[in-house]
Protein backbone atom coordinates (compact mmCIF):
# COMPACT_ATOMS: atom_id res chain seq x y z
CA UNK A 1 0.00 0.00 0.00
CA UNK A 2 3.05 2.03 -0.33
CA UNK A 3 2.82 5.21 -2.30
CA UNK A 4 4.77 8.39 -3.28
CA UNK A 5 1.76 10.24 -4.76
CA UNK A 6 0.92 12.20 -1.52
CA UNK A 7 4.14 13.58 -1.16
CA UNK A 8 4.31 17.16 -0.97
CA UNK A 9 4.97 18.46 -4.68
CA UNK A 10 5.17 22.14 -5.80
CA UNK A 11 1.79 20.99 -7.98
CA UNK A 12 -1.68 22.25 -6.08
CA UNK A 13 -4.62 23.88 -7.63
CA UNK A 14 -5.64 26.92 -5.35
CA UNK A 15 -8.78 29.14 -6.26
CA UNK A 16 -7.38 32.00 -4.46
CA UNK A 17 -3.54 32.43 -4.77
CA UNK A 18 -3.46 35.32 -2.48
CA UNK A 19 -5.46 34.65 0.22
CA UNK A 20 -3.94 31.25 -0.25
CA UNK A 21 -0.23 31.93 0.59
CA UNK A 22 -1.99 33.82 3.41
CA UNK A 23 -3.18 31.02 5.04
CA UNK A 24 -0.01 28.61 4.54
CA UNK A 25 2.08 31.37 6.26
CA UNK A 26 -0.52 31.41 9.06
CA UNK A 27 -0.40 27.63 8.67
CA UNK A 28 3.70 27.73 9.02
CA UNK A 29 3.58 30.35 11.82
CA UNK A 30 0.98 27.68 13.94
CA UNK A 31 4.24 25.60 14.25
CA UNK A 32 7.23 27.68 13.69
CA UNK A 33 9.75 28.14 16.09
CA UNK A 34 13.03 30.06 16.47
CA UNK A 35 16.49 28.52 17.39
CA UNK A 36 17.01 30.25 21.08
CA UNK A 37 20.32 27.56 21.84
CA UNK A 38 21.66 24.06 20.88
CA UNK A 39 18.77 21.87 20.39
CA UNK A 40 16.68 24.23 21.99
CA UNK A 41 13.52 26.34 20.30
CA UNK A 42 10.91 28.36 21.01
CA UNK A 43 7.79 29.00 20.19
CA UNK A 44 6.13 31.91 18.62
CA UNK A 45 2.56 31.74 18.63
CA UNK A 46 0.37 30.15 20.96
CA UNK A 47 -3.80 29.74 21.08
CA UNK A 48 -5.77 29.18 24.35
CA UNK A 49 -9.13 28.15 23.06
CA UNK A 50 -12.02 30.22 24.91
CA UNK A 51 -12.48 28.30 28.11
CA UNK A 52 -9.91 26.51 28.27
CA UNK A 53 -7.33 26.20 31.02
CA UNK A 54 -4.17 26.28 28.90
CA UNK A 55 -3.29 26.46 25.53
CA UNK A 56 -4.12 24.32 22.66
CA UNK A 57 -2.80 21.01 23.27
CA UNK A 58 -2.70 20.10 19.68
CA UNK A 59 -0.46 23.09 18.70
CA UNK A 60 2.45 21.94 21.96
CA UNK A 61 2.04 18.68 20.60
CA UNK A 62 2.96 19.91 16.30
CA UNK A 63 5.54 21.87 17.82
CA UNK A 64 7.34 19.49 19.88
CA UNK A 65 7.66 17.28 16.86
CA UNK A 66 8.86 20.21 14.99
CA UNK A 67 11.42 20.87 17.44
CA UNK A 68 12.47 17.21 17.43
CA UNK A 69 12.80 16.98 13.94
CA UNK A 70 14.91 20.24 13.73
CA UNK A 71 17.83 17.66 15.43
CA UNK A 72 17.41 14.85 12.73
CA UNK A 73 18.79 14.66 9.52
CA UNK A 74 17.44 13.48 6.11
CA UNK A 75 16.43 10.28 5.33
CA UNK A 76 15.39 9.85 8.97
CA UNK A 77 11.01 10.50 9.37
CA UNK A 78 9.25 10.78 12.00
CA UNK A 79 7.07 6.98 12.80
CA UNK A 80 6.06 7.77 15.87
CA UNK A 81 5.39 10.44 18.76
CA UNK A 82 4.47 10.16 22.28
CA UNK A 83 3.20 12.98 24.44
CA UNK A 84 2.34 13.50 28.07
CA UNK A 85 1.11 16.99 29.56
CA UNK A 86 1.67 17.94 32.89
CA UNK A 87 0.84 21.14 33.13
CA UNK A 88 -1.73 23.42 31.35
CA UNK A 89 0.18 25.88 29.11
CA UNK A 90 0.08 29.70 29.70
CA UNK A 91 -0.55 31.75 26.22
CA UNK A 92 0.87 34.66 28.06
CA UNK A 93 4.37 33.20 27.98
CA UNK A 94 6.07 31.22 24.69
CA UNK A 95 7.32 27.93 25.51
CA UNK A 96 10.71 26.73 25.09
CA UNK A 97 11.40 23.20 23.76
CA UNK A 98 14.71 21.64 24.84
CA UNK A 99 15.51 18.29 22.95
CA UNK A 100 18.06 15.64 23.95
CA UNK A 101 19.71 13.41 21.66
CA UNK A 102 18.54 10.16 23.01
CA UNK A 103 19.54 7.20 20.55
CA UNK A 104 21.00 7.29 16.86
CA UNK A 105 21.28 4.20 15.14
CA UNK A 106 20.98 3.03 11.29
CA UNK A 107 17.64 2.09 11.18
CA UNK A 108 16.03 4.34 14.28
CA UNK A 109 16.88 7.15 16.04
CA UNK A 110 14.93 8.66 19.31
CA UNK A 111 14.39 12.21 20.78
CA UNK A 112 13.52 13.56 23.75
CA UNK A 113 11.88 16.82 24.32
CA UNK A 114 10.76 18.84 27.29
CA UNK A 115 8.32 21.49 27.20
CA UNK A 116 9.45 24.44 29.57
CA UNK A 117 7.67 27.42 31.04
CA UNK A 118 9.02 29.81 33.58
CA UNK A 119 11.79 26.73 34.12
CA UNK A 120 9.18 24.22 34.90
CA UNK A 121 8.18 21.33 32.75
CA UNK A 122 4.57 21.47 31.41
CA UNK A 123 4.91 18.55 28.87
CA UNK A 124 7.31 15.90 27.29
CA UNK A 125 7.52 13.89 24.12
CA UNK A 126 9.53 11.14 22.77
CA UNK A 127 9.86 11.06 19.59
CA UNK A 128 10.72 8.25 16.72
CA UNK A 129 12.82 8.63 13.64
CA UNK A 130 13.03 5.85 10.64
CA UNK A 131 14.99 5.62 7.52
CA UNK A 132 12.65 4.44 4.72
CA UNK A 133 12.67 0.78 4.83
CA UNK A 134 10.96 -1.75 2.31
CA UNK A 135 8.72 -4.55 3.78
CA UNK A 136 6.37 -7.30 2.30
CA UNK A 137 4.41 -7.26 5.34
CA UNK A 138 1.55 -4.92 4.29
CA UNK A 139 -2.09 -4.54 5.73
CA UNK A 140 -4.90 -2.12 7.13
CA UNK A 141 -8.09 -1.55 8.69
CA UNK A 142 -10.41 -0.86 5.39
CA UNK A 143 -11.52 2.66 5.06
CA UNK A 144 -15.32 3.33 6.26
CA UNK A 145 -17.30 4.26 2.98
CA UNK A 146 -18.94 8.03 4.25
CA UNK A 147 -19.91 10.38 1.87
CA UNK A 148 -16.79 12.79 0.55
CA UNK A 149 -16.09 15.71 2.11
CA UNK A 150 -17.27 18.19 -1.08
CA UNK A 151 -20.66 17.37 0.49
CA UNK A 152 -20.78 17.94 3.92
CA UNK A 153 -21.40 21.32 5.62
CA UNK A 154 -18.52 22.61 8.01
CA UNK A 155 -17.53 21.46 11.27
CA UNK A 156 -18.68 25.16 12.77
CA UNK A 157 -21.84 24.83 10.74
CA UNK A 158 -22.87 21.25 11.80
CA UNK A 159 -22.25 22.50 15.73
CA UNK A 160 -24.78 25.53 15.34
CA UNK A 161 -27.42 22.95 13.87
CA UNK A 162 -27.08 20.37 16.61
CA UNK A 163 -26.90 23.50 19.18
CA UNK A 164 -30.68 23.86 17.75
CA UNK A 165 -32.01 20.43 18.82
CA UNK A 166 -29.57 19.38 21.75
CA UNK A 167 -27.83 20.57 24.55
CA UNK A 168 -24.90 18.94 24.23
CA UNK A 169 -21.93 21.24 24.56
CA UNK A 170 -23.26 24.83 24.05
CA UNK A 171 -20.44 26.70 22.04
CA UNK A 172 -20.49 30.85 21.50
CA UNK A 173 -20.79 32.27 18.36
CA UNK A 174 -17.23 33.51 19.58
CA UNK A 175 -15.77 30.69 19.83
CA UNK A 176 -17.47 29.09 16.73
CA UNK A 177 -16.03 32.12 15.06
CA UNK A 178 -12.72 31.16 16.65
CA UNK A 179 -12.36 27.75 15.36
CA UNK A 180 -13.16 28.96 11.98
CA UNK A 181 -9.79 30.98 11.88
CA UNK A 182 -7.63 28.38 12.38
CA UNK A 183 -5.23 26.91 10.39
CA UNK A 184 -7.38 23.47 9.93
CA UNK A 185 -10.63 22.98 8.54
CA UNK A 186 -13.07 20.14 9.36
CA UNK A 187 -16.31 18.26 7.92
CA UNK A 188 -18.38 16.29 10.51
CA UNK A 189 -19.61 13.16 8.84
CA UNK A 190 -23.07 12.23 10.55
CA UNK A 191 -24.14 9.37 12.51
CA UNK A 192 -27.36 7.74 11.97
CA UNK A 193 -30.21 9.51 13.93
CA UNK A 194 -30.30 5.89 16.04
CA UNK A 195 -26.40 5.87 16.55
CA UNK A 196 -26.23 9.26 18.00
CA UNK A 197 -25.00 7.25 21.40
CA UNK A 198 -22.17 5.11 19.72
CA UNK A 199 -18.55 6.31 21.47
CA UNK A 200 -17.71 6.94 17.24
CA UNK A 201 -16.98 10.17 15.27
CA UNK A 202 -16.03 10.74 12.27
CA UNK A 203 -14.91 13.84 10.22
CA UNK A 204 -12.73 15.07 7.04
CA UNK A 205 -9.86 17.16 8.04
CA UNK A 206 -7.61 19.39 5.94
CA UNK A 207 -4.94 22.24 6.51
CA UNK A 208 -6.03 25.26 4.94
CA UNK A 209 -3.91 26.78 1.84
CA UNK A 210 -1.28 25.45 -0.19
CA UNK A 211 1.30 23.67 1.89
CA UNK A 212 3.36 22.00 -1.04
CA UNK A 213 6.38 24.41 -0.23
CA UNK A 214 6.68 22.64 2.91
CA UNK A 215 8.46 19.22 4.17
CA UNK A 216 6.93 16.23 4.94
CA UNK A 217 8.03 17.11 8.70
CA UNK A 218 5.79 20.00 8.66
CA UNK A 219 2.69 18.12 7.16
CA UNK A 220 3.35 15.21 9.89
CA UNK A 221 3.30 17.74 12.68
CA UNK A 222 0.07 19.79 11.07
CA UNK A 223 -1.66 17.03 11.05
CA UNK A 224 -0.77 15.81 14.35
CA UNK A 225 -1.73 19.74 15.83
CA UNK A 226 -5.32 18.71 14.18
CA UNK A 227 -5.33 14.91 15.80
CA UNK A 228 -6.02 17.03 19.24
CA UNK A 229 -9.58 18.29 17.74
CA UNK A 230 -12.29 16.05 18.92
CA UNK A 231 -10.89 13.04 20.00
CA UNK A 232 -11.31 12.74 23.73
CA UNK A 233 -14.87 13.95 23.89
CA UNK A 234 -15.53 10.91 22.05
CA UNK A 235 -15.67 9.32 25.61
CA UNK A 236 -18.71 11.35 26.88
CA UNK A 237 -20.68 10.78 24.07
CA UNK A 238 -22.73 7.31 25.28
CA UNK A 239 -23.76 9.66 28.21
CA UNK A 240 -24.49 12.85 26.62
CA UNK A 241 -26.89 12.08 23.81
CA UNK A 242 -28.85 9.46 26.39
CA UNK A 243 -32.61 10.45 25.24
CA UNK A 244 -34.12 8.53 28.70
CA UNK A 245 -31.49 9.83 31.14
CA UNK A 246 -30.41 12.96 32.78
CA UNK A 247 -27.52 14.77 30.12
CA UNK A 248 -24.45 15.37 32.51
CA UNK A 249 -22.65 18.55 32.13
CA UNK A 250 -18.94 17.80 31.34
CA UNK A 251 -17.03 19.63 34.62
CA UNK A 252 -13.65 18.69 33.18
CA UNK A 253 -12.11 17.38 29.58
CA UNK A 254 -8.40 17.50 29.62
CA UNK A 255 -5.67 15.90 27.88
CA UNK A 256 -3.13 13.28 29.89
CA UNK A 257 -1.46 11.64 26.80
CA UNK A 258 -1.20 11.76 23.86
CA UNK A 259 0.32 9.42 21.06
CA UNK A 260 0.61 9.36 17.02
CA UNK A 261 2.29 6.89 14.88
CA UNK A 262 2.47 7.78 10.98
CA UNK A 263 2.23 4.85 8.75
CA UNK A 264 2.53 6.68 5.03
CA UNK A 265 3.07 9.67 3.38
CA UNK A 266 0.40 11.58 3.34
CA UNK A 267 -0.38 15.67 2.45
CA UNK A 268 -1.87 17.42 5.28
CA UNK A 269 -3.86 20.17 2.85
CA UNK A 270 -5.55 17.34 1.21
CA UNK A 271 -8.54 15.91 2.62
CA UNK A 272 -8.13 12.99 5.25
CA UNK A 273 -10.50 10.85 6.77
CA UNK A 274 -10.60 10.61 10.44
CA UNK A 275 -11.96 8.15 12.68
CA UNK A 276 -12.60 8.25 16.24
CA UNK A 277 -14.11 5.82 18.73
CA UNK A 278 -14.02 5.14 21.85
CA UNK A 279 -13.77 1.19 23.92
CA UNK A 280 -13.65 2.81 27.31
CA UNK A 281 -14.28 5.22 30.54
CA UNK A 282 -13.93 4.70 33.91
CA UNK A 283 -12.40 6.10 36.75
CA UNK A 284 -12.83 9.53 35.66
CA UNK A 285 -10.71 8.38 32.58
CA UNK A 286 -11.56 8.70 29.02
CA UNK A 287 -9.64 6.72 26.40
CA UNK A 288 -9.86 6.58 22.78
CA UNK A 289 -9.00 5.86 19.14
CA UNK A 290 -8.28 7.06 15.92
CA UNK A 291 -7.45 5.92 12.68
CA UNK A 292 -6.73 8.37 9.58
CA UNK A 293 -7.03 7.70 6.04
CA UNK A 294 -6.32 9.23 2.54
CA UNK A 295 -8.95 9.86 -0.03
CA UNK A 296 -7.46 7.10 -1.63
CA UNK A 297 -8.31 4.82 1.05
CA UNK A 298 -4.62 4.28 2.25
CA UNK A 299 -4.59 4.34 6.16
CA UNK A 300 -1.14 6.58 6.60
CA UNK A 301 -1.93 7.31 11.03
CA UNK A 302 -3.17 5.68 13.89
CA UNK A 303 -4.21 8.22 17.37
CA UNK A 304 -4.17 7.20 20.67
CA UNK A 305 -5.84 9.51 24.06
CA UNK A 306 -6.58 9.22 27.25
CA UNK A 307 -7.83 12.34 29.21
CA UNK A 308 -9.29 13.26 32.39
CA UNK A 309 -13.50 13.21 31.14
CA UNK A 310 -15.82 14.14 33.96
CA UNK A 311 -19.49 15.11 35.05
CA UNK A 312 -20.45 18.54 36.22
CA UNK A 313 -22.46 16.58 38.91
CA UNK A 314 -19.87 13.64 40.32
CA UNK A 315 -22.06 12.70 43.30
CA UNK A 316 -24.67 11.54 40.24
CA UNK A 317 -24.09 8.53 38.36
CA UNK A 318 -25.60 8.71 34.51
CA UNK A 319 -26.32 5.66 32.36
CA UNK A 320 -24.77 5.52 29.19
CA UNK A 321 -26.42 5.61 25.91
CA UNK A 322 -28.28 2.00 25.17
CA UNK A 323 -28.43 1.24 21.36
CA UNK A 324 -28.29 -2.12 19.65
CA UNK A 325 -28.34 -0.59 16.03
CA UNK A 326 -25.84 -1.72 13.36
CA UNK A 327 -24.06 0.79 12.22
CA UNK A 328 -20.94 0.18 9.77
CA UNK A 329 -17.77 1.94 10.62
CA UNK A 330 -15.25 -0.19 10.87
CA UNK A 331 -14.70 -1.32 7.77
CA UNK A 332 -17.06 -1.78 4.38
CA UNK A 333 -18.87 -4.46 4.74
CA UNK A 334 -18.40 -4.98 8.90
CA UNK A 335 -21.06 -4.29 11.08
CA UNK A 336 -20.83 -3.65 14.82
CA UNK A 337 -23.41 -4.66 17.36
CA UNK A 338 -22.89 -2.35 20.25
CA UNK A 339 -23.81 -3.84 23.56
CA UNK A 340 -26.57 -2.42 26.03
CA UNK A 341 -24.12 -0.75 28.39
CA UNK A 342 -20.48 0.25 27.59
Amino acid sequence: MSSDSSEPTQQHMTVDAKEDENKSQFNERTLELEEVGPDTYMSLDLWRPKGNRGVFGGQVIGQAMSAAAKTVESPFRCNSLHCYFLAAGNSDEMIAYEVRRTRQGRSFCSRLVLAKQGGRTIFIATASFQAPEPSSLDHQYAMPKVPPPESLISREEYIRRKQQHTNIHKVSAQQLAERDSLPVEGRVVPLKKNAMGLPVKMMWLRAKGDMSKLDHTHHQAMLAYATDFGLISTASKPHIYNPTSPRPGMGMVVSLDHTIWFHESFRADDWLLYVMESPRAASGRGFAIGRIYRRDGVMVASVAQEGVVRASDTDKEYEPFEFSNKIDYVAPGTSVRAKAKL
